[in-house]
């Protein structure tokens, strides 16, 4: 007896089958399931591909008169598609007005007009607000801009737990549950801090000041943090000389070039999602529109910092802090450093760029990512992480 094939309807499949299928499939063909057919749209509303292993860039609209029909959707650029651009769902006006301070997985950790901190998911509509910072409360220094404030965010994607932590003129901190923001207390006195990473492994934030100043770290392990340690080691300090030569005769000649040509600099600390190791990277720009990175990390022994020749199979993503591994994973270079410039493109998109540790080239990002939208804000993120 032969049996007779049923047709199959593809759009009467169930939204948690669906769901569960896209859901290990790239951002591209999550895209592509979308259009099929209502029902999927329907299903794959929200959804967010959980097997990504790859930063995205992500531009930011402006909210000026140059927002052409009122954008309010962001612009991502995924690398596994290097010739298209893709749009977030409508984020609203509110969102706009919004500076972006810190990345973590899907999730943007927003500062409003009011000096109030918020967190949302770009792919889903996703929304939690904070409580009222002082400076919401309390008039701020003129002289402070959105994007002088030092923040950084950890949040769970599935549990929604989530820690924030940020300088409203001294070093604060707010998690889930929490109803205010509270101070994270330092026996070692106030300074003016530039740069915040927390890993949420060792439970670990990590507070850079300037270049000669200690790398802060405090424990979030228990219900007050406390301050375990600082690098109290020799800083990284006028590191760029150690691109040049230890030849005395040719160092001066070279000192006197990196002098003359110097434009501008900058220093960050990133700690590796694999083993924990906390890294220093020192880069530099200069007249010929010449980019200059360094890695350093402290030796065990001589507890001083030394040159990392490489990063080996990792690739770092220096907006979030972070190293992540990039061995045999297509859509991210490994020995690299993802860098979206020293004002996150907001004045020159061609500081967004992937700088290649090996070469020491520079790889552009294709012209389409630019020409797509009028951007006030670029930032590498990193969907779909869930150290």
């Amino acid at each position: 007896m032969v049996q007779s094939k049923k047709n199959v309807n593809w759009s009467e499949l169930c939204p948690e089958l669906v769901q569960c299928v896209f859901e290990r499939l790239s951002f591209t063909y999550l895209k592509r399931g979308r259009s099929v057919c209502s029902s999927w749209r329907t299903a794959l509303r929200g959804c967010v591909p959980k097997g990504n292993q790859i930063p995205w860039l992500i531009l930011f609209p402006q909210n000026d008169n140059n927002n052409e029909n009122n954008n309010t959707s962001c612009v991502l650029f995924v690398p596994e598609d290097r010739d298209k651009t893709y749009k977030t769902r409508d984020l609203g006006a509110y969102f706009v007005k919004s500076s972006c301070v810190a990345t973590y997985g899907s999730w943007l950790l927003m500062l409003d007009t009011l000096w109030n901190l918020y967190i949302i998911n770009p792919l889903t509509g996703e929304r939690i607000d904070l409580p009222t910072t002082d400076y919401a409360q309390y008039e701020r220094p003129s002289d402070i801009k959105p994007q002088d404030l030092v923040a950084c965010l950890w949040i769970d994607d599935i549990s929604k737990d989530y820690l924030v932590a940020c300088v409203m003129g001294y070093p604060v901190f707010t998690k889930k549950g929490n109803h205010s923001w509270r101070r994270i207390s330092s026996r070692y006195g106030e300074g003016r801090y530039k740069q915040m990473v927390y890993e949420p492994t060792s439970q670990q934030l990590y507070v850079r000041r300037y270049y000669n100043y200690p790398v802060k770290v405090w424990s979030f392990s228990g219900d007050d943090p406390q301050q375990v340690s600082e690098d109290n080691y020799p800083p990284v300090e006028y590191a760029f000389w150690d691109f040049l030569s230890k030849d005395k005769e040719l160092y001066l000649k070279e000192e006197v070039f990196y002098v003359r040509e110097y434009v501008d600099s900058r220093l960050h600390i990133a700690v590796s999602t694999v083993s924990g190791q906390v890294l220093k990277v020192v880069n530099v720009l200069q007249k010929s529109k010449r980019w200059l990175f360094r890695v350093y990390k402290m030796h065990p022994v001589e507890l001083n910092w030394e040159v990392v020749d490489s990063l080996g199979d990792e690739a770092q993503i220096i907006d979030m802090g972070i190293t992540v591994v990039a061995e045999d994973i297509p859509g991210i270079k490994k020995n690299s450093i993802y860098f979206s410039g020293l004002d996150n493109g907001r004045t020159n998109p061609d500081h967004i760029f992937v700088f290649d540790l090996t070469t020491h080239e520079i790889e552009p990002l294709p012209q389409c990512v630019f020409s797509s939208v009028r951007f006030s804000d670029a930032r590498w993120f990193f969907p779909g992480l869930d150290a």
